[in-house]
């Protein structure tokens, strides 16, 4: 079951020649090229493969928070 575990390897992140493979653990080693050798980050997870969540909501124009709350009604108790 381990080998079928999602993998991505960016080798040289934000830099204009970036490069992004994603395999898995049983195919990695065939899915990487000779060139990828230094300054490469590898993640490694189910999580690389999912397609069923959302993105983030922290910053959406409709998340409530708790110092900076959606609509007029206080949510904090006042200073006494």
């Amino acid at each position: 079951m381990a080998t079928i575990c999602p993998v991505a390897v960016v080798w040289r992140a934000s830099w204009p020649d970036q490069r992004i493979v994603r395999a898995t653990l049983g195919t990695l080693e065939a899915s990487l090229g000779a060139e990828l050798e230094r300054t490469a980050i590898i993640l490694v997870g189910r999580t690389l493969d999912a397609s069923d969540f959302g993105e983030s909501r922290l910053y959406a124009g409709d998340y409530d928070r708790r110092y900076r709350p959606v609509g007029t009604a206080p949510r904090l108790p006042e200073a006494s």
